[in-house]
């Protein structure tokens, strides 16, 4: 139960949110758009945020899409992480929705929540950095569409009022060869100590990463060094770690040092395999 009140709507359009949105902020109403609502909520009972209305998107046909356009996937934002699980030809995508929580949950969480919520893991979007995916936004200002990586730095750089629409992924980047790892302490339903992720395409690798530091990330300065063949996979793991986009995260679940042999450890291998797949 959330322990004060707030006023809660479900508009039926982009423009209908946003529109609201923009009414709920101006009357001080400090609004949320709500997808999936498992972190809203959890915070709410926890009292660590306290909105005044909740702006519910999951009755958007527009943001519930899942389906081939031209050349490219659609990905609407309120997809449930279990349907994309279950659903989805993307096969790395579809990984690493499976290993967000357990089936139960996964049905209530959603694509674009699991995106943009406060959590700092955001497993689902390891493989859309790794896809060169675009993201839809939609806000006061109109719309827009922006290369993933342009508008994610440690988390999706949102103007005041804007949500996420969608997500769109070339057709050609689902079946690139792929190879992920996922790093736990308790349980396959537990927070990743380290997930990685990479693709290999026409002989780049590629790779992004969550739980590792305090940010998911895929790092340019890391592809570099990892691409540098004249060095052994070990030393190349090795020295990622100096380029690296933060410190790796030190906290009660894991000391640092661990997390990064860990990294090192499983870099190593992804190096060894994708290098000897001969694509």
């Amino acid at each position: 139960m959330i322990p004060f009140d707030f006023e809660y709507y479900v508009p039926e359009t982009v423009e209908e949110a946003v529109e609201l949105f923009a009414g709920l902020e101006e009357a001080g109403k400090e609004p949320l758009y709500y997808s999936g609502g498992t972190e809203i909520i959890t915070f709410c009972r926890q009292q660590i945020i306290k909105p005044g209305a909740l702006v519910d998107l999951k009755a958007i046909p527009e943001s519930c899409l899942l389906e081939k356009e031209g050349d490219k996937l659609v990905l609407g934002a309120n997809l449930s992480l279990d349907k994309i699980s279950e659903q989805v030809d993307y096969p790395l995508l579809a990984e690493a929705a499976r290993a967000v929580a357990d089936k139960t949950v996964r049905n209530r969480l959603t694509l674009g929540g699991n995106i943009c919520g406060r959590l700092p893991y955001r497993e689902a979007i390891l493989p859309l950095l790794l896809a060169d995916a675009e993201a839809m936004l939609a806000g006061p200002e109109g719309r827009r569409t922006e290369p993933l990586r342009t508008v994610f730095d440690k988390r999706l750089k949102l103007a005041k009022g804007e949500m996420l629409v969608r997500l769109t992924v070339p057709r050609a980047e689902l079946d690139l060869k792929s190879w992920s790892r996922r790093r736990v302490k308790h349980g396959p339903v537990d927070y990743p100590l380290c997930h990685l992720a990479g693709v290999k395409k026409e002989g780049y690798l590629a790779l992004a990463v969550s739980g590792l530091c305090a940010f998911a990330f895929r790092s340019d300065e890391v592809e570099k060094v990892i691409n540098d063949t004249a060095l052994a996979p070990q030393d190349r793991a090795g020295k990622t770690v100096e380029v690296l986009p933060g410190p790796v995260r030190n906290d009660g679940r894991s000391s640092a040092d661990y997390r990064q042999a860990l990294w090192q450890k499983d870099l190593t291998e992804m190096l060894e395999e994708m290098e000897g797949a001969g694509r």
